[in-house]
């Protein structure tokens, strides 16, 4: 925590109590450092590594394990061309302690996953290696940090292993090609003028991933990866002078090079005047335009740099919530728009105006942008909009330093890598607070006013415009977009209005019912009462979180019981409402009369149900039943809002057919629904069935009756604490005793074997999707056994596709199932590839789909797969988001909620069950199959 005089502190609370107009924070205190967490253990080794090591317990028996390289793609020289990033593809293909797939393989086996928990990003920068492992034996934690060090320097670059994943970056280029990346490539040059950033894509280009040479990746290594350059960072429940021990001996054995190059920090030259990058590409589906104002890099770590955030954030704040605002308006210039400011890259600063506008629409959303902009430089901001962000601003701290003891370990771990290559400070929560309430008192309107002089400038301004390629609509000329500046200059401006209200969220409390019924099941902590109006509640108390207590309620029925001809009013009802607002504020006035409030519901009608989901801070928990109340019995019918949704809808739907993805999964839906009128791809001539009428009094229909809604509570309470809530807000809510269920509509997935194609698309690739279906046993063994079958498969596929063949970056299996309205399983396998391989990857697909019916999945596999599982569920039971929704989809089912902490079927997986449910699901005589190929 840091430490002010008495003198300072004075001096910083002066404003609080209405001092002097010409009272100044004093300068002494601003320049003081700010301390480094004192939970943090920070060190230097003698060969120049940092390390970071916090001991942390959430999640329990986890920790997160990063090695991070000052070094990414701006280092590479001309013959390097993404060769950073197959440095960190080659970390995972063979070190000194792990051959090959070795390292992937042990990592499996104790139950983490390539991706989520095993994983590393390389961008222009710096490259991080990320682990998550058990912490529950030494053996384990030791491991990882041996493996940290090979990564550091240890990595083999076998050449037959360079050869293989080569192909596999190129296909991770492929995959991130399209019409982003082209506007991107006619962009950056512009957007990084005369810098190196502008030809170093972290992913580099096609040319030199399939011909550079392996010494020039080895020399990437050799030079970049050096302990002057490195960092370990690892946040976890351990014991903290275990693991700075395991560091110290296992890092301090990487050498330090005799001859080492200088990690220069590259400039992104400034320019007087202005820079265009217009740009349009006959795939793309929107329309945007920004304004990038590059800076110079602010300061950081002292109580004066930090104060300087503050003011910062109060105003990006207030901008964004202006920008906001205007979106809710029919007619606005932008159907989004934001503000934002900080780091671009290592030696620059970036303040950014964005925004979605509608095709033809450039220049008006440019001025629209500007003149937003303009208005707070003439105007400023009101005294009303600055005591509310101040307020949010507080309340945010508060509940950071709240859970303080339960964030996530990936939370601290991500600052501490921050802080080693930015030296962005880490303070802890308790001084941030601290600062916080100490010098936001001292910040007026006029210091936030003049940030707009910093920020918006003539100089190092940036003009980015995008748009479909469309003859009728051209995107406008440099000229004509940097003459909106002088249109907007030159005209007048009024001040902004901070309109709000002070209309109570609920004039009169409603009628307090009462619990007619209570059931205890002490095995999982859970208490169910049943109203007098039929409601039932579900109440599971916890200690997850500090701060958090979420909501959730459901009922049958849904859009499922709305008529073809109401079916698309029925399917946003929920969106329409909530945009409208409740009772009697409208959704701008409902957002700031919940100014310093951490409380939100949001209501939902799916197909075959309708819903809530909220969630609360425990000492706003009053407010979130309100709004629970509120969605049920006040709906607001909102023309205004409505009209503003059905335009933003048309502005992003407008291009939609130009997107080969588009295309892809659109002949994917119709195909699995048969061309069912409910799973028509959504088009702008749809909007036109669209009515707020309806749509209202769908929804009124659906929230007209709570008798036969259930409601789920989880979180910090307790349940005598909350009975009166809940008895007033939920035990008031009207009650009709309507005997209702959902209607099934007809919709079946295809029988047979059905294979398509879809030719669209200028880039080189394909993407393939193959769907099986059929019925299905819904019991808690075949869920597990479904589950297993398509995490074994990915395991495999993973193998056979990417490591074996070299003909994809990734592919994923995913299972799904329903009891409702038929009780059916869906399987998908998804890949992408070269338009030549597709055939060959397909047929690889459907061998290991035979395989694992005559042969089954390996035991090694099936262990993985069961000790995943394992871990997975560990975490997940110390999840409130777990819980909500596990007992909300027991209730739905009938299943009993004691289920939810077994292992017992996660352990019952075998290697025959899975055998036996690959013959029952994948069946080849009952699948559709549908590949996405290039025009031409």
């Amino acid at each position: 925590m840091i430490r002010l005089s008495a003198a300072h502190a004075a001096t910083l609370f002066c404003v609080a109590v209405a001092c002097p107009a010409a009272a100044q924070v004093d300068a002494t205190a601003l320049a003081r450092p700010l301390p480094l967490d004192p939970q943090v253990v920070m060190g230097t080794l003698p060969n120049g590594i940092r390390y970071y090591v916090r001991a942390n317990g959430r999640p329990e028996r986890r920790a997160e394990l990063r090695l991070v390289v000052n070094a990414g793609s701006v280092l590479e020289d001309d013959d390097q061309l993404g060769l950073a990033h197959v440095v960190e593809h080659m970390a995972f293909n063979g070190t000194e302690h792990f051959a090959k797939q070795e390292l992937v393989d042990y990592m499996e086996r104790v139950g983490m996953r390539l991706g989520p928990h095993l994983n590393a990003y390389t961008s222009f920068d710096e490259t991080v290696y990320m682990l998550r492992v058990p912490t529950d034996t030494a053996e384990v934690l030791e491991t990882a940090i041996q493996i940290l060090e090979d990564w550091a320097h240890g990595v083999s670059f076998d050449s037959v292993e360079i050869e293989n994943e080569r192909a596999v970056v190129v296909e991770e280029w492929r995959l991130g090609r399209g019409a982003d990346a082209r506007l991107r490539d006619k962009q950056f040059p512009i957007i990084f003028m005369n810098s190196r950033y502008a030809d170093r894509l972290p992913i580099g280009t096609k040319e030199s991933l399939e011909t550079f040479d392996v010494e020039a990746l080895r020399r990437f290594y050799r030079e970049w990866y050096r302990p002057d350059l490195m960092a370990i960072v690892a946040v976890g429940d351990f014991e903290s002078a275990t693991v700075e021990q395991l560091i110290r001996e296992h890092f301090g054995r990487v050498a330090v090079p005799t001859k080492t190059r200088p990690r220069s920090i590259f400039a992104v030259p400034d320019h007087d005047e202005p820079l265009v990058a217009a740009t349009s590409d006959p795939e793309t589906t929107t329309s945007s335009v920004g304004i990038y104002y590059k800076q110079p890099r602010g300061e950081s770590g002292t109580v004066g740099a930090y104060r300087e955030r503050l003011v910062a954030r109060l105003y990006d704040a207030m901008f964004n919530a202006r920008l906001n605002e205007i979106t809710q308006q029919p007619d606005a210039p932008f159907l989004f728009g934001s503000f934002g400011q900080g780091q671009f890259v290592r030696s620059k600063d970036v303040y950014v105006l964005f925004a979605g506008v509608r095709d033809g629409g450039v220049e008006e959303g440019l001025a629209g942008l500007l003149t937003e902009a303009e208005r707070v430089a003439r105007h400023g901001f009101t005294g009303s909009e600055l005591e509310r962000e101040k307020v949010e601003l507080v309340r945010w701290m508060e509940r950071g330093y709240a859970e303080r003891e339960k964030q996530n370990s990936s939370v601290y771990a991500s600052r501490y890598v921050q802080h080693f290559l930015t030296e962005a400070p880490v303070p802890g929560i308790a001084t941030e607070l601290e600062l916080t309430r100490l010098l936001l008192p001292t910040i007026g309107l006029d210091e936030v006013h003049r940030l707009v002089e910093t920020w918006i400038t003539d100089r190092n301004r940036v003009i980015v415009a995008s748009a479909p390629e469309k003859p009728d609509t051209p995107l406008p000329s440099s000229e004509r977009l940097l003459g909106v500046f002088d249109v907007v200059e030159s005209s007048t401006v009024t001040p902004y209005e901070d309109v709000g209200s002070d209309a109570p969220l609920l004039a009169t409390l409603p009628a307090r019912g009462r619990v007619v019924a209570e059931e205890r099941v002490d095995e999982v902590g859970l208490t169910i009462w049943t109203l007098a109006n039929g409601a039932r509640v579900l109440l599971k108390p916890t200690d997850f979180k500090d701060d958090e207590v979420l909501l959730r309620a459901s009922s049958p029925g849904g859009h499922s019981l709305a008529s073809d001809e109401d079916f698309l009013s029925a399917v946003l009802a929920d969106e329409v409402i909530a945009r409208g607002g409740a009772g009697e504020l409208d959704r701008v006035q409902l957002q700031k009369r919940l100014s310093g409030k951490v409380a939100s519901v949001f209501p939902s009608i799916g197909s075959l149900s309708e819903g809530l989901a909220g969630s609360a801070s425990p000492r706003d928990l009053e407010t979130m039943f309100q709004l629970v109340y509120l969605r049920f019995t006040h709906p607001r019918r909102d023309s205004s809002a409505f009209v503003a949704f059905l335009q933003q809808m048309e502005g992003v739907l407008n291009n939609r057919d130009a997107s080969p993805v588009a295309a892809f999964y659109d002949t994917l839906a119709v195909t699995m629904a048969q061309g069912h009128y409910r799973a028509r791809p959504f088009t702008t001539e749809l909007l036109t069935e669209i009515e707020l009428d309806k749509a209202f009094d769908f929804y009124r229909d659906r929230f007209a009756d709570a008798s036969d809604f259930t409601f789920v509570l989880v979180g910090n309470f307790t349940v005598d604490s909350i009975r009166l809530l809940v008895e007033t807000y939920v035990g008031g809510l009207p009650s009709l005793e309507r005997i209702e269920t959902w209607r099934d509509v007809g919709m079946r997935p295809p029988t047979g074997v059905i294979r398509k194609t879809v030719h669209r698309g200028i880039e080189p690739k394909s993407q393939t999707q193959i769907v099986f279906t059929g019925p299905f046993e819904y019991t808690t063994a075949e869920r597990y056994t479904i589950r297993a079958l398509a995490s074994a498969l990915q395991l495999r596929l993973r193998e056979v596709l990417r490591e074996g063949l070299g003909g994809t970056y990734s592919a994923s299996v995913s299972s799904g199932y329903a009891r409702d309205p038929r009780a059916e399983y869906t399987f998908r396998i998804n890949f992408g590839s070269g338009p030549d391989r597709a055939d060959e990857l397909i047929d690889a697909v459907f061998d290991e789909i035979e395989s694992f019916k005559t042969v089954g999945p390996t035991p090694a596999d099936v262990g993985k797969v069961s000790e995943m599982q394992r871990r997975a569920k560990e975490t997940s039971l110390r999840e409130n988001g777990y819980w909500a929704s596990q007992l909300m989809l027991g209730d739905r089912h009938g299943l009993d909620p004691r289920q939810l902490t077994s292992f017992s079927q996660i352990e019952g997986v075998t290697a025959s069950a899975i055998q036996a449910a690959a013959r029952r699901y994948l069946r080849t005589d009952n699948y559709v199959l549908v590949t996405l190929y290039p025009e031409s």
